[in-house]
């Protein structure tokens, strides 16, 4: 009987071994893919940033020179502008924890949470406890 624990201590072995790597390539996949969705995120918004960015200011200096030609002095346009964006710079230095920190720490905890399970999750393991039966 030595040999048949020995074996069964090999077999063991080899599939913890085999377990393990399999675990640390999925540790490898999901960091991967949760990089992916956070890089993609970042890239979006910078692009939205960019392009709002152009068209605030476009809109911007289009109402100035609409408000400088009621006034019938361009610089008055210009200014009322410059003040209405110094408010709103000011409102949001203000609520810019509320704004930017919550919401971008949430996505990043939700995203590299691992109390939250997917439904991908549930799937794979039906998928093993099958292949176990068998």
């Amino acid at each position: 009987m030595k040999g048949g624990y020995t074996t069964q201590f090999r077999a063991l072995f080899n599939e913890l071994r085999r377990y393990l790597k399999l675990q640390k390539r999925y540790v490898a996949l999901d960091a991967a893919d949760k990089l992916i969705v956070l890089l993609t995120t970042i890239a979006v918004a910078e692009v939205c940033f960019v392009l709002g960015a152009m068209l605030l200011f476009f809109l911007t200096v289009a109402l100035a020179m609409w408000i400088g030609r009621l006034a019938d002095n361009v610089a008055v346009g210009f200014l009322s502008i410059a003040a209405v964006l110094a408010i709103a710079l000011f409102i949001f230095n203000k609520n810019r924890t509320r704004w930017v920190l919550v919401p971008i720490s949430r996505l990043v905890v939700g995203l590299f949470s691992s109390i939250s399970s997917s439904p991908d999750d549930e799937e794979t393991e039906t998928e093993e406890e099958a292949a176990e039966d068998e």
